[in-house]
């Protein structure tokens, strides 16, 4: 589908979703080559809030794209004092 029917989608989704399920779900909109999909969830996991519908464009030079619903609990970037506090041992 092209971006603006996944963002269709999308919209569909968060109208049709109680705030329970948003608060446990991301709705993304991703390439539909696989290795590129992977690549942007990847990259969306590290820091979701960097991430806006248009970032998946970023990642693949194709018009079509399809919508993903993914778990917030696998969205927990590497905290920093953690990283920090593993090297100074």
């Amino acid at each position: 589908m092209t971006f603006n029917e996944a963002l269709k989608c999308k919209k569909k989704f968060i109208t049709d979703s109680s705030n329970y399920t948003q608060s446990l779900y991301y709705c993304l909109i991703i390439p539909t080559k696989e290795e590129e999909a992977e690549r942007y969830i990847h990259d969306f996991k590290q820091l979701p809030s960097n991430f806006i519908d248009e970032s998946c464009k970023k990642y693949t030079k194709d018009t079509e794209f399809r919508v993903k619903i993914i778990s917030k609990k696998d969205c927990q970037p590497i905290q920093e004092e953690i990283l920090v506090g593993s090297l100074a041992k």
